[in-house]
């Protein structure tokens, strides 16, 4: 339950968790079976940013001490980049495998915000486009935007 972060909840019904708590369940469910493949599928996809980004890094650390093969389905290129160690890409109906990535691991909290996760996400979201142009990401640092305004 610790391991989950659910100490303090034995007590509680499932219809009194919220969203996040019961994605806990879940996982501490899978892992009492000691399965050696999990399938996660859109797991954090009704989850609120902060509890979705919790959850992210429990699946990181949970990872870290079963190793436990994972296959973690997700439309969310960033969560894709963030957990995965392979990315397939599907092709549009008929679904086929259009693109394999393998990615370094680990990566530290904060990768998101280096270079390589840029172009990496930009690669991605180009491929998805089905072949249609995307803009190039500009060269070099940009001035930062606030609600629209540069600011410099």
């Amino acid at each position: 339950m610790i391991q989950v972060g659910l100490e303090g909840f034995t007590e509680h019904l499932p219809g009194k968790l919220s969203g996040g708590m019961r994605q806990r369940v879940q996982l501490a469910r899978t892992l009492a079976t000691q399965p050696r493949v999990m399938l996660m599928d859109e797991p954090f996809g009704a989850l609120a940013a902060q509890s979705r980004r919790e959850m992210q890094q429990l699946v990181i650390s949970v990872w870290r001490q079963h190793q436990t093969t994972i296959l973690f389905v997700t439309h969310d290129v960033d969560e894709a980049l963030l957990l995965g160690d392979r990315i397939v890409l599907l092709s549009p109906r008929p679904a086929r495998v259009s693109t394999i990535l393998d990615l370094p691991n680990p990566r530290h909290p904060g990768a998101q915000f280096e270079p390589d996760f840029a172009r990496r996400r930009y690669e991605i979201l180009a491929s998805l486009g089905e072949g249609r142009p995307w803009p190039a990401p500009p060269a070099g640092p940009q001035p930062a935007t606030a609600g629209g305004v540069t600011t410099s």
